[in-house]
């Protein structure tokens, strides 16, 4: 039997393909992570999965999560119908220690690997869907037209492979195929920054990439000069010819308007969201009003306004303020800032896997509930899992 096979090799197996499958349909993807729980089940070793849990520097502030929100459902408002599903999404961290829980090897590089074969096949579909040659079956749908947070999550994930990518370019000493490397990069940036459309993606594709531009500074001036002169010319023609530079354009007349109390477009309406969640955090900054409050609250202060029907302020930062209080929010902070100084700490490559996806993390919070919608929140947990699998509190100086 193939090693990769063996039962107590399966969840790793398994977990190595799911990068893969989250440029697919959300069904898909929970087919397969079905089956790794189904195979975690089967592989046994629990004890062994439990220490590798217990001894992961991310245990701790995930754990202090788990019991703020236990006290929230406890202490505060309860909503029918919505509540448990609300606490649910407050728990999406646990799926990382479970995923981490199958222990290091090598299936770590081999999802990267998958990872990035999932966002050629991404780039790909956009480009068949721009010369109209992509056909309109229903597993092409969030690549046919622009469906929400799905298309903004595929759009995330162009950017942090986009920027894994780069990391290996200017990192590998290794210079076989490198001009396919290059073109792979190339390939998935084009389709990023000028098809898939998202000012949230692009914003993040560019930050990660001065990520890299920090923790290479110890390379050779022109790794660096190459790193800076390659976003520098994509920012510019993105901001001068795409969509999305206009879009960026008109963000900026919105907050103009909405500050002299004028009238602001559809793309602006978050503006008249994070006004509103600001006045309902006033009233209980420390202990929110509960989870799964929100949509509740937010109706109250938004009658006949545009943004009445909103189920959330698309900012996790105002999400977590407003339900559980500027304490839920403290500990929020504690688990991405553990995760930013993880990175820092274990360098190398997996530092940098884990570094760009903390700061994608954190920068699409600001403009997405990208924890409270497990559409995001399931795919990075998934990631987060790759260079955090192995971590142990002994490999890291105390945090």
């Amino acid at each position: 039997m193939n090693a990769v096979f063996q039962r107590d090799l399966l969840p790793q197996t398994i977990l190595s393909f799911l990068p893969l499958t989250l440029f697919f349909p959300v069904g898909i993807i929970y087919a397969f992570i079905v089956l790794f729980i189904i195979s975690w089940l089967y592989s046994a070793g629990f004890q062994a999965k439990w220490q590798a849990v217990k001894m992961n520097p991310m245990f701790t502030p995930i754990a202090g999560m788990f019991v703020v929100s236990c006290l929230a459902a406890v202490l505060l408002e309860r909503p029918q119908g919505t509540f448990w599903s609300g606490f649910a999404h407050y728990q999406i961290y646990i799926f990382l220690l479970l995923f981490i829980s199958a222990g290091p090897g090598d299936w770590q590089r081999q999802a990267v690997r998958f990872f990035f074969a999932g966002a050629v096949y991404a780039a790909t579909l956009y480009y068949l869907n721009f010369i109209g040659l992509l056909p309109g079956w229903g597993i092409f749908t969030n690549y046919l037209e622009y469906k929400g947070n799905k298309s903004i999550l595929y759009a995330i994930l162009l950017a942090i492979a986009a920027a894994w990518m780069l990391h290996e370019i200017v990192s590998i000493a290794d210079r076989r195929r490198m001009w396919l490397r290059i073109l792979a990069f190339l390939y998935v940036v084009i389709a990023l920054l000028f098809l898939a459309k998202s000012r949230t993606a692009s914003l993040i594709f560019i930050l990660l990439c001065a990520w890299i531009f920090i923790k290479c500074y110890a390379m050779s001036r022109r790794n660096m000069l190459w790193i800076f002169s390659l976003v520098s010319l994509f920012a510019v023609v993105w901001v001068s010819v795409s969509d999305v530079g206009q879009r960026i354009r008109g963000t900026f007349g919105d907050i103009e308007a909405f500050s002299q109390g004028k009238q602001i477009s559809d793309d602006g309406i978050r503006l008249e969201m994070f006004s509103i969640t600001s006045r309902i955090i006033a009233e209980k900054p420390w202990t929110g009003h509960g989870i799964a409050t929100f949509p509740i609250q937010y109706r109250q202060y938004a009658k006949g306004l545009p943004s009445e029907g909103t189920h959330t302020p698309h900012n996790d930062y105002l999400l977590y303020a407003s339900e559980i209080g500027f304490i839920g929010l403290a500990v929020l902070l504690w688990i991405w800032l553990t995760q930013l100084i993880i990175a820092w700490k274990i360098g190398g490559t997996p530092g940098m896997w884990l570094g760009t996806l903390g700061v994608a993390i954190m920068v699409g919070g600001m403009f997405n509930a990208i924890l409270r919608d497990a559409v995001f929140g399931m795919p990075l947990m998934v990631l987060l899992a790759i260079p955090l699998a192995g971590v142990t509190r002994s490999d890291l100086n105390p945090i």
